[in-house]
């Protein structure tokens, strides 16, 4: 008899304790604006965690870069101030230097084709997270940048007269750019609608869903749907963060993040096909399209820019890999490519 009050009295102060546990508050950033379809994708990415967990992990939103830019949110991160970030690459590129090959130029011609590298640079890309103290939660195809401009693009030698704007972050790019002698300016995301408004820029290297977001497309008269470099995401969280969760906490996680990523690509596609075949034009912006000269001239001088860059950004073993990998998938799916 004393034995089972005793058990029952162990039991009864178990659950009390598991009962009594304060929740666990994920705090995660992004310079994605809130409003967005990227902010909407985030918070039901929260309330899928907090509903598997049964409400044991909840969490916390900050956007439109409140926590700082992406450096600073990754900064802040690594001092526990933050749990991870929900990047739209410069994160990923800094803790994964693999991931650095997307920025190529003219390269990645569409999403299927990011996707595949992605698939075959996944455990690389884990380890890399690992040996930076962070745990990859998971990766997606953004989309390729384009170029949203105040005057038509269609030759090279248009492209460089035109002051083009790049994330100032996005330090592959500039390089590239710089040594393909394309005028290009740097400033944070929430500058660049003001640096266009005062003339520092001709227009924008950028997604078409970021163009959007930021209403840089309704700034511009010109599209060029010329594909240059291609954006990856990614949910980085400090293993800090991660080794709090308990199995079943990292498990909801987990699934909650595939589903999101499945979301956003869906969505991402979606909306690309909406932006660039009517939608776009209904804002005003004129697309112009792409000779195959002008393709064919842009595609030289990328190859060129790309060769600046190797053994220095990228290594260039890293580039071979996923030139070859294009190689294959563009073989089998007889996707030909000038570049």
């Amino acid at each position: 008899m004393k034995i089972r009050l005793l058990s029952s009295l162990l039991a009864l102060g178990a659950f009390a304790s598991v009962a009594s546990a304060e929740p666990i508050t994920l705090r995660f950033a992004s310079a994605a604006p809130d409003g967005t379809a990227w902010a909407r994708l985030f918070r039901a990415m929260g309330r899928d965690v907090e509903s598997e967990t049964k409400g044991a992990v909840t969490t916390k939103f900050y956007f439109g870069g409140i926590a700082g830019n992406e450096l600073q949110m990754l900064d802040r991160t690594r001092r526990n101030q933050l749990d991870g970030v929900m990047s739209g690459g410069m994160v990923c590129m800094k803790l994964s230097p693999s991931i650095r090959a997307f920025r190529l130029l003219g390269l990645f011609q569409s999403r299927e084709e990011a996707s595949y590298v992605l698939g075959r640079l996944r455990g690389t890309i884990d380890n890399e997270f690992a040996a930076a103290g962070f745990h990859n939660i998971g990766e997606a195809s953004l989309g390729s940048d384009m170029l949203f401009t105040r005057m038509p693009i269609n030759s090279v030698a248009d492209l460089k007269k035109a002051r083009v704007w790049y994330w100032d972050l996005d330090e592959p790019m500039r390089a590239q750019l710089t040594a393909a002698g394309i005028p290009a300016v740097g400033t944070a995301v929430e500058e660049a609608g003001r640096a266009y408004e005062d003339k520092r820029i001709d227009g924008f290297l950028a997604i078409p869903a970021a163009a959007l977001a930021f209403q840089w497309s309704a700034q511009t008269q010109y599209l060029s749907e010329l594909h240059l470099g291609f954006l990856p995401g990614c949910l980085a969280m400090s293993n800090h963060a991660w080794d709090q969760l308990t199995v079943e906490e990292r498990n909801a996680l987990t699934v909650a993040a595939a589903k999101f990523q499945s979301r956003l690509e869906t969505i991402g596609r979606e909306q690309d096909q909406q932006l660039l075949n009517g939608l776009f034009a209904r804002q005003g912006l004129k697309q112009t399209p792409v000779s195959g000269g002008f393709a064919s001239e842009f595609f030289e001088l990328a190859r060129g820019a790309r060769e600046a860059l190797r053994d220095k950004l990228i290594p260039g073993d890293l580039i071979d890999k996923v030139t070859g990998w294009l190689a294959d998938y563009r073989a089998e799916y007889a996707r030909p490519r000038n570049n």
